[in-house]
């Protein structure tokens, strides 16, 4: 019954963690403020650290500071604030996984990567998915419900894949979703707090069907009959509406919401002559071929692509879909003792329909990558080395030119966005019949990455799926599992075995063995991170917004100029990574930083630059985190802007070298003065701007307005930050210098020097055409902040000369000149570096000042308070260690003091504690018989014993 699953490979290893970085990993965080999340069930099964993760995109509050489609509403018009990508356009997918990959003899490891986004996590198709009691189609038995609809869907609210939608501005969100069809209908506020990837049609039809008893569980006592148990989960616990056995398991024998997108293995494509080959992207005749239609070599890959849901058809029993009801399959015995039938001959020999759904028979989907992982060592969340660069359309690589250069990056998978698919079949109702393509849906998607790390000390593939030269035997099966009652020979691998390493000798007469650390749902196992929604959206095909300044829509949607993108133009996303705090704070995520932050490009390519972030970190200040706005923030003035803030804010100005942290002349006047004049003023700086920008080639108006957006966030026009802030302008210089505190001053949500205006993490800065050769710098003001973190790129652009080479695999510039930047007078200084009130030890911001007096006695930097993994950090500026200043700072008496403070206190407890006892014990007692205390004890009875 079960030997025809049991082909299925065993993806499923040691303790390590992968955290997905661009785009944002959520690590099943939502909005809260902790440094740790607050729920590890919350969307799906991680195995990650609580410490990992971003936290939501967005600013706080309610949906009506942002719904869950990323809509803001400002009054009369609104915005939208969820992060989208042109199809067709290239992403940098970054990642860190711990225990090593790629070709490292420690591990076996495999990457996969899917997306998911509405039409298959809320179809609408008929007879598409299995039946369930709240979708099922039309027949002659029965008028079905749902028809044609959308299960979930509640109106404008979107119910899967979802984020969820804090009730107000104390809210994280972070429970996990009942389980119940009610709730998954986001038809309410509280509903809708709930987040929801995978429907609840698709975990109900999980946990009644029989599980895969073909796999192998070792010696794990399985505690479910049905799919939610599995070697790596026996008990089948519930992490959102996930399904274990498919988390578990790639590929997946029936059919899943997931579209595969890459599958990364260390047994990838070679050539001929055993070469490392171009990834393989479609298989013909058990053949692999790449995108240049060249026949690579790789079982491995053969075996992904030939059973890929997205060409292979998955299989599924159900109730008769012509003339049945859906009560048939649900009030079955089977079903309710969650035994519903995972294979043909079961579910015929029952009496019910065995279907098979193919995505690529209903939509143009393409088969997944496959390609090589790339090497990183265990034991380490950091950079990858050899190709670190997965691609598989030679985005990278074309013409002999290099788009993105390979070396000392994250591990990266570059993905060119899918085109919206189009429907398989004119006039198919598979996601309405009103429309041939999917462009609907496609504005909900979410993305995941997997981590399948395992060793070599069974064999977990099939025949076809290992190399020739590899095979190591016959893959592992139920056959090889053990209860433990004398059968453990047939396992290779049992819970933290002995194993006899020698004979002992004369002295010590047996056998010598040790006992490994050896947990048998940990070999072969899969670690996961899924990133927050996105949309994908059809490339432009007309000029919007054609005026920067003028356009009153444009602004108040704060949108840029955009014009056509032709569809066979390459677009380069550019995006930011990182989270509020220093190294380790953020850690196992990573500091600010662009992705990617080196691009080679040829001229007329585009770049969007976009980028989005958190108000939800936890608390960072004191070189550890910059600007604001505070939180709660009130937009217009200092109130809670003295204590550290938490939002993430990012820009990009350009500069002459990134050895620099100043950004180019942006001015042109040579002697810093500026005209009073502002048209004479404005041509100046255009000059300046186009002659050092890379679309300097290009319409003068709209490169200056394109540079000035990237480096202000369009602060001063944005429609939405001025209402927030009732028309208030940004504070002038004077102003901010008359504002004394330190913290008070640079997280006032009207400073936009630190770029506090802009009251959303989210920025679309547009879609920028390069046309000027040359290497352009470029930084983040705020975030840039030297020997503390680095927020630098470069873009390079071929012609002129410039052919963009690398210096071994990395594309950099030469620091040759000195900043041309004006530099204005000092802000007002608040001289932290030489007060003994607080942290200073961190290179705290001091004031230059005259003091020629020599200092005689010792001095100690002050200690800054431990705020790294403590709930949701440090409220207080530059806090200090009070334990730590103490005996910093106290004299030899006040030490010997506290030493016989600490004494008598410990003397005093120590008697409390003493005497205490003796009451209680002594109350306890009263009126009891002790028998060792008469005569007559034989005779006491059993209530009388103490």
């Amino acid at each position: 019954m079960y030997n025809a699953l049991t082909f299925i490979s065993l993806l499923v290893g040691v303790n390590a963690d992968v955290y997905m970085h661009n785009p944002r990993g959520s690590n099943d965080r939502n909005c809260e403020r902790n440094a740790n999340r607050n729920n590890g069930n919350r969307l799906f099964d991680s195995q990650n650290n609580a410490a990992g993760g971003y936290a939501c995109p967005r600013a706080v509050g309610d949906e009506t500071v942002q719904n869950e489609d990323g809509i803001a509403q400002f009054g009369a018009f609104t915005q939208d604030k969820k992060m989208y990508y042109y199809e067709g356009s290239i992403l940098p997918i970054e990642w860190t996984n711990q225990h090593g990959c790629g070709p490292n003899s420690k591990v076996n490891c495999e990457i996969i990567i899917q997306y998911m986004c509405e039409d298959t996590a809320d179809p609408q198709k008929n007879n598409f998915w299995p039946w369930s009691d709240g979708k099922w189609g039309p027949n002659t038995a029965g008028a079905g419900t749902k028809v044609g609809a959308q299960h979930f869907r509640s109106g404008a609210n979107i119910a899967a894949p979802r984020d969820g939608i804090p009730r107000d501005a104390n809210d994280a969100a972070t429970e996990t979703i009942p389980d119940n069809e009610a709730t998954a209908i986001p038809d309410t506020v509280e509903d809708r707090r709930f987040g929801m990837h995978e429907s609840f049609d698709h975990y109900d039809r999980c946990q009644h069907t029989e599980r895969n008893k073909g796999l192998y569980t070792a010696d794990q006592n399985m505690r479910r009959n049905d799919q939610r148990g599995t070697r790596q989960n026996p008990n089948g616990n519930r992490n959102g509406l996930e399904c274990p056995e498919e988390r578990d398991y790639y590929p997946w024998w029936h059919p899943s919401p997931w579209i595969d997108v890459a599958v990364l293995t260390n047994e990838g494509p070679v050539d001929g002559a055993g070469n490392r080959a171009d990834p393989c992207v479609r298989v013909e005749s058990e053949a692999c071929f790449s995108a240049a239609n060249q026949q690579v070599f790789s079982e491995r890959c053969a075996y992904y692509l030939k059973n890929s849901g997205n060409k292979n058809a998955k299989g599924y029993c159900d109730a008769n879909h012509e003339t049945g009801t859906v009560a048939d399959k649900t009030g079955s015995t089977e079903w309710n003792q969650r035994k519903w039938h995972n294979n043909r001959v079961a579910c015929e020999a029952a009496g019910f329909i065995w279907y098979e759904v193919n995505l690529s028979d209903q939509i143009n989907v393409d088969y997944p990558v496959c390609g090589f992982t790339s090497f990183s060592r265990v034991n380490h969340l950091g950079n990858a080395m050899d190709d670190a660069n997965i691609d598989a359309q030679n985005v990278f690589e074309d013409g002999g030119n290099t788009y993105l250069p390979a070396t000392n990056n994250a591990n990266r998978f570059v993905w060119t966005i899918p085109t919206t698919p189009t429907k398989k079949t004119a006039g198919s109702d598979y996601f309405g019949a009103t429309s041939e393509t999917l462009e609907a849906p496609y504005q909900a998607c979410t993305l995941r990455i997997r981590y399948n790390i395992s060793t070599s000390d069974f064999t977990q593939w099939p025949d076809e799926a290992q190399e020739t030269a590899m095979k190591r035997g016959k893959m592992v099966t139920a056959a090889n599992n053990t209860k433990r009652n004398g059968d453990e020979a047939l396992t290779p691998l049992t819970q933290d075995p002995y194993v006899t390493i020698g004979a002992g000798d004369a002295a010590s007469i047996g056998e010598q063995f040790i006992s490994l650390a050896a947990n048998t749902n940990q070999y072969g196992r899969t670690f996961q991170d899924r990133s927050y929604k996105f949309a994908i959206k059809k490339r432009p095909t007309g000029t919007t917004c054609a005026d920067w300044n003028g356009d009153a829509a444009c602004k108040n949607a704060d949108k840029a100029k955009l014009s056509a993108i032709g569809n066979n133009a390459k677009v380069f996303n550019v995006n930011v990574r990182g989270k509020r705090g220093n190294i380790v704070q953020t850690y196992p995520s990573v500091e600010y930083d662009f992705v990617p932050n080196r691009l080679a490009l040829s001229a007329n390519d585009y770049v969007h630059f976009q980028w989005t972030g958190s108000d939800y970190n936890p608390r960072r200040g004191c070189n550890n985190g910059e600007g604001g706005p505070p939180d709660p923030n009130d937009f217009i003035s200092s109130a809670n802007a003295n204590k550290n803030s938490r939002a993430d804010r990012s820009n990009l100005i350009f500069m002459n070298t990134m050895a620099e942290n100043l950004p180019m002349d942006m001015l042109g006047v040579g002697d810093g003065v500026i005209s009073s004049d502002f048209t004479a003023a404005v041509n100046s700086a255009k000059s300046a701007i186009i002659a050092n920008s890379p679309c300097g080639n290009g319409d003068a108006n709209d490169c200056y307005g394109f540079v000035n957006r990237l480096a202000y966030l369009n602060q001063q026009s944005d429609g939405g930050s001025l209402t927030l802030r009732r028309g208030k302008a940004c504070l002038t210089e004077t102003e901010l210098d008359a504002i004394k505190n330190k913290n008070e001053r640079e997280n006032h949500p009207l400073n936009c020097a630190k770029l506090n205006a802009k009251p959303y993490p989210y920025f679309d800065a547009g879609v920028m055409q390069v046309n000027k050769p040359g290497k352009f710098a470029y930084f983040g003001s705020r975030n840039n902040n030297f020997s503390n973190r680095d927020q630098t790129g470069v873009i390079c652009v071929r012609g002129a000369g410039e052919n963009c080479a690398d210096d071994n695999g990395v594309l950099q510039d030469q620091n040759v000149m000195v900043s041309t930047a004006i530099v204005k007078t000092k802000s007002y200084c608040n001289d932290e570096a030489s007060n003994y009130e607080m942290s200073n030890e961190f290179g705290a911001a001091s004031c230059i000042t005259i003091d020629e007096t020599l200092l005689s006695a010792e001095t100690l930097a002050t200690t800054q308070a431990d705020n790294d993994k403590i709930g949701d950090g440090n409220a207080e500026p530059c806090d200090p260690d009070p334990f730590v200043s103490f005996f910093a700072n106290a004299t030899t008496e006040q030490k010997i003091g506290l030493a016989i403070a600490l004494l008598f206190v410990g003397m005093g407890s120590a008697w409390a504690g003493y005497y205490g006892y003796n009451r209680y014990e002594a109350h306890k007692n009263a009126g009891k018989k002790f028998a060792g205390n008469t005569k007559k004890w034989k005779m006491s009875k059993d209530n009388d014993m103490i």
